[in-house]
């Protein structure tokens, strides 16, 4: 197929994507159901914010940004120097292609005084810059393989990005040794630059067979040392001005041995199409591929980081009342979402990450959830189990926003997980996890208290038919074997009572019973006398801060925030089995 249809197609399919791509930024958005705004009013909102920046005192943090966020990866390299390392590599490596090589037409030929790709330094350069993509490939690879015990998750798609990278890198350095060993692309060039005679031609023939890699039919066996200083004397007196040694492009002078196959079966000139129409298919297929995949980061990730040293660093839930706030929140969440890279940074720094230990839920991790999240956005359908699952995951979340600020991409990640609660409690039974001090605290839900707290209702007459409280058992508590616990050290316990008079969520109470229903020391006394559905039944397991004062301070050693853990888990159990009932 011609070159000029390929690129016409890859160009076209790209511009297409592009297309969607920025028509979801301005129609798609995590929130309540209730909100509608038009893509055109968001569109013509995001460019008033632009100008605003543009024209304002904020312009001076965006070209900082620039340098810190963009060109330095200032984020990334206070996280982890390895990821740094792989991301400058591939990103200087694959940009100084793009320009000095891809785009030298237009770019090198123009900024650089008689540019001839072939001489130097532009042969090694190009070269250099391959390798360090290569290099920062093999890093981000073996980042990927050694961080599997650190809950960093891979797709198919992240192997796919890395790959298709990868080949078109392989396949330049392939084709460009291709053409330094083949005898029919140095006759092109003695017929178009050459003024030899035939001796001549046949010296600098053998110079090229001896130094710079030639192939050739006519030569075999050991070539005089005569010959091969003849050779680089005419070679010096025409070709040199035009030619530097291929030994110069180390990288392809290396390879041209695994092209020599192809050349010997297919022909010479066969061989040197074969890899110009791979490297060519790869180059574009990357092209049409962008828009569509998660290299589309390469776009939208600068926006979010511009985007959020012009906001700051402050969460972003959705305003209640429509208009450009609300409508430019929408659009940076979609920003965001389209910029996430799935590193794992974010997994790997979670403060929620022992609950996936236990509950096995992908979406417990902040990238697992970024991921589907982009379905929720778009308001594609959720089958009821991947719902149940996201919710859980969403609840869990404590929102102490480690993900935002390790985030490279400047994603508002936080903001983001807030808003997707409360879409998601627009329908269905709210997640049970929301008794949970972890799950959702209040202090974070000041623009929708009426819907957490009606969320908060449900949960709680769901717990409320499914335990019994301390207050509604006759009296006297008879005792009973105790059994069930994986904890327990409550039977050291000998009733000091140090537990409650240290633990701060008592302390913040005028009436603690009333509020918790039962104290830190009862809740061990109920254990005690084999009682654990009061326990469980008791809100102080939900509020308790998990601070482990009572169980440091323990001089019988109980360890009571591991038996709440304990606790907890079992309640949400009782009320999943009385659920499916």
């Amino acid at each position: 197929m011609n070159f000029n249809i390929l690129l016409t197609l890859a160009v076209l399919t790209c511009l297409v994507g592009l297309a969607l791509r920025l028509y979801a930024w301005f129609s798609q958005g995590i929130h309540p159901p209730s909100f509608s705004i038009s893509p055109f009013q968001r569109l013509t909102w995001a460019l008033q914010a632009v100008v605003a920046t543009l024209f304002s005192g904020k312009v001076i943090s965006l070209i900082k940004s620039i340098f810190t966020d963009l060109l330095f990866q200032k984020r990334i390299m206070q996280k982890s120097l390895l990821r740094w390392t792989a991301h400058s590599l591939i990103f200087a490596g694959f940009i100084l292609l793009l320009l000095m090589h891809a785009m030298e037409s237009v770019i090198s030929a123009n900024l650089f005084t008689n540019y001839v790709s072939t001489l130097n330094p532009y042969l090694f350069l190009r070269n250099l810059f391959g390798v360090m993509v290569l290099a920062g490939i093999g890093i981000a690879v073996f980042r990927r393989i050694t961080l599997k015990s650190k809950r960093l998750i891979s797709y198919n798609s992240d192997w796919a990005a890395l790959i298709l990278v990868g080949v078109i890198i392989l396949s330049g350095m392939l084709l460009e040794g291709s053409r330094i060993s083949s005898y029919t692309v140095f006759q092109s060039m003695m017929e178009e630059y050459g003024a030899f005679d035939e001796a001549e031609a046949a010296n600098v023939e053998a110079f090229w067979v001896a130094e710079n890699g030639l192939v050739s039919p006519n030569i075999s066996g050991q070539i005089p040392a005569a010959q091969i200083e003849l050779g680089r004397e005419a070679n010096s007196f025409s070709c040199i001005e035009c030619h530097a040694s291929n030994s110069s492009a180390f990288a392809s002078y290396s390879l041209k041995a695994i092209t020599r196959p192809f050349a010997m079966i297919l022909g010479d000139s066969t061989a040197v199409g074969l890899f110009y129409f791979l490297h060519v298919l790869f180059c574009l297929t990357f092209l049409a591929w962008l828009p569509f995949s998660k290299m589309f980061h390469i776009i939208s990730a600068p926006v979010s980081l511009l985007s959020r040293s012009v906001v700051g660093p402050g969460a972003q839930e959705l305003e209640e009342n429509e208009g450009p706030g609300l409508a430019n929140t929408l659009t940076s969440q979609m920003v965001g979402l389209s910029a996430c890279t799935h590193c794992g940074s974010c997994s790997t720094e979670c403060s929620s990450s022992m609950f996936f230990e236990s509950f096995k839920n992908d979406f417990i991790l902040p990238s697992e959830k970024m991921q589907f999240l982009k379905h929720l956005a778009a308001g594609n359908p959720i089958a009821p189990q991947t719902r149940k699952q996201l919710q859980e995951g969403l609840y869990v979340c404590t929102s102490c926003d480690r993900c935002t600020e390790i985030c490279p991409s400047g994603i508002n990640l936080k903001g983001i997980f807030i808003n997707a609660r409360y879409a998601l409690l627009e329908d269905g039974i709210p997640e049970k996890t929301l008794i949970s001090h972890f799950s959702f605290p209040l202090a974070l839900a000041q623009r929708y208290p009426d819907s957490h707290l009606k969320a908060l209702k449900a949960v709680e007459e769901i717990f409320r038919r499914t335990f019994q409280k301390l207050t509604d058992l006759a009296l006297p508590l008879s005792l009973s074997p105790a059994g069930g616990m994986l904890n327990d050290s409550y039977k050291s316990c000998y009733s000091c009572q140090r537990c409650t008079n240290i633990c701060p969520v008592v302390r913040s109470y005028s009436n603690p019973v009333e509020s918790l229903d039962m104290l830190p020391h009862q809740l061990i006394y109920s254990l005690g006398i084999g009682n654990s559905e009061v326990a469980m039944g008791s809100q102080m397991i939900w509020s308790c801060s998990t601070c482990y004062l009572c169980q440091e301070h323990c001089p019988n050693q109980v360890e009571l925030t591991d038996i709440f853990y304990n606790l907890k888990n079992a309640a949400l159990k009782k009320i999943d089995s009385g659920e499916r009932s």
